[in-house]
């Protein structure tokens, strides 16, 4: 069977997968106005509103770098599941395609493609924990694996925020989707739980990513073949 691509080799693509979401997402934000001539903010702008074709100027650098990482970071999950042992490596493998499938959606079906795009973005944060409470699981019960467990805080951290997120959009009732928010409160907890969850998760990939290229973990993570 072939080799596994190196350790640093993973660690640098999920790095770039990672900086790819978050960088469209910059780009997109710095020109943003929204229906009321508002700046955008974490703090009372959905992560979604980014990629919104008929208000976000810079949609497409948005919708783009989701697509783009979340390509990505799916080729990540389903390397650094080959790393891991037993039961873990295909629920890895199944959780991580879900969920890269489904991110990946969110940028083909922006906002202006309301019902597919509300479907895909509420899979996507439901399957996203499940990944790291499985990455979790194995390093917990898994004896002279070579990754540190100090990632269990993140995902602690990661699995948290969007369990959080989860339960407070299911009793959340959007508006309809023709319709423009003009008033927003300076702080909206919809969509700062939204972008806790969403950076939690980034965080998470992130750190087992700088993982992979630490010299102990690069020159002993080789997984079973």
């Amino acid at each position: 069977m072939r080799a596994l691509p190196s350790a640093r080799s993973t660690g640098l693509l999920g790095l770039a997968a990672t900086a790819t979401i978050l960088g469209g997402a910059l780009i997109a934000a710095v020109p943003y106005r929204g229906w009321a001539g508002e700046s955008y903010s974490p703090l009372n702008h959905f992560v979604s509103e980014l990629g919104e074709v008929a208000r976000s100027q810079l949609s497409v650098a948005f919708n783009f770098g989701v697509i783009g990482g979340g390509l990505g970071l799916g080729l990540f999950l389903i390397l650094l599941s080959r790393r891991l042992t037993g039961r873990y490596r295909p629920a890895l493998a199944a959780a991580g395609v879900v969920a890269d499938v489904s991110g990946t959606l969110v940028g083909i079906f922006p906002m202006d493609y309301h019902p597919i795009h509300g479907l895909v973005s509420a899979v996507f944060f439901c399957t996203g924990w499940i990944v790291m409470a499985i990455f979790s699981a194995w390093l917990l019960t898994t004896p002279r694996q070579r990754f540190g467990r100090w990632l269990l805080i993140p995902a602690a951290l990661g699995v948290a925020a969007s369990l959080v997120f989860v339960a407070v959009f299911a009793n959340y009732s959007p508006l309809p989707p023709d319709a423009h928010i003009i008033e927003r409160p300076a702080i909206w907890t919809v969509p700062t739980l939204e972008w806790s969850a969403l950076l939690g998760l980034l965080a998470w990939f992130a750190c087992v990513s700088l993982e992979l290229l630490r010299p102990e973990t690069a020159s002993s993570a080789q997984g079973a073949r």
